[in-house]
């Protein structure tokens, strides 16, 4: 992963003299420079799974801070929503940017001024396959016929594209409606991930005038049925990651499954019934 890194800085920011490991720079190795430092695995729930830290140690000569930002700047948009490729672990994964470490730091002995920025890459351990609930699919295909780009199931991958929606079943009820179906109603929550939040609101308009204009989404069209909308509801400011931004009750009749009982040949009484 710092393989593919250090080699996606260099590619894109020429100024760079080198991208290198901690142990390899000197205080006379000339500058600016790049160090990737390489955090732990730390499990952030079912959505994002594992997620590891990359830090970027940017280092310049010790004259103007502008010359820093102008570097940050860069990296920033090297690596940040990027799917980076790494040819030696032959891996492809996304960063995403989660600020600067800290302060600036001046270094008197080193001759230097640096600055961390801080990345994170999320869904390391991802399963090669899972069951993806129908309804899921529907609302992903429905989603797709609005906003041309990846809708993931359930839950992020590693590389995961820029821009691109998730979708996962928040929470699912059974009840009775009738004597011969039950109501199933499940919560589509839904996340918009883009570079721009002003960009990924527009997606959320989109889909979400869609939804309250269509009131229903195909699951089999050839067999016509359908999940009924019931209620939407959104907040972006919400984290696109691990939260989501937009959640959608839907409902459907499902016929109850009736045991294989045998049927009655006759009935066998005694007496009469009166009628007045």
């Amino acid at each position: 992963m710092r393989d593919g890194i250090r080699k996606k800085l260099t590619d894109s920011i020429p100024e760079l003299k080198k991208c290198c490991e901690p142990n390899v720079p000197t205080k006379d190795t000339p500058k600016p420079y790049a160090v990737v430092l390489q955090g732990d695995d730390t499990d952030n729930g079912e959505v994002v799974g594992f997620k590891r830290t990359i830090e970027v140690w940017l280092y310049e000569e010790r004259t103007t801070f502008k010359n820093l930002d102008s570097l940050s700047d860069k990296v920033i948009k090297a690596l940040d929503m990027q799917v980076i490729e790494d040819s030696k672990t032959n891996e492809t994964f996304t960063c995403i940017f989660d600020g600067t470490i800290g302060q600036d730091t001046v270094d008197l002995e080193w001759d230097a001024i640096a600055r961390g920025l801080r990345f994170n890459v999320i869904a390391l351990h991802e399963e090669s396959e899972s069951y993806i609930d129908p309804w899921i699919e529907a609302v992903s295909n429905y989603i797709n016929t609005i906003i041309d780009f990846p809708v993931y199931p359930n839950y992020w991958i590693k590389n995961f594209a820029v821009p691109s929606v998730l979708c996962r079943v928040l929470k699912s009820d059974l009840s009775p409606a009738t004597l011969g179906a039950n109501r199933v109603m499940k919560t589509i929550r839904c996340h918009f991930v883009s570079r721009d939040k002003s960009m990924a609101n527009k997606f959320i308009d989109a889909v979400e005038s869609q939804l309250i204009q269509d009131t229903k989404i195909p699951l089999d069209i050839a067999d016509r049925r359908y999940l009924t909308i019931s209620s939407i509801r959104e907040d972006r400011e919400a984290d696109p990651f691990t939260m989501g931004q937009l959640s959608v009750d839907l409902f459907r009749l499902e016929n109850i499954k009736k045991k294989n009982i045998p049927v009655m040949n006759k009935i066998y009484g005694r007496g009469s019934i009166k009628t007045s």
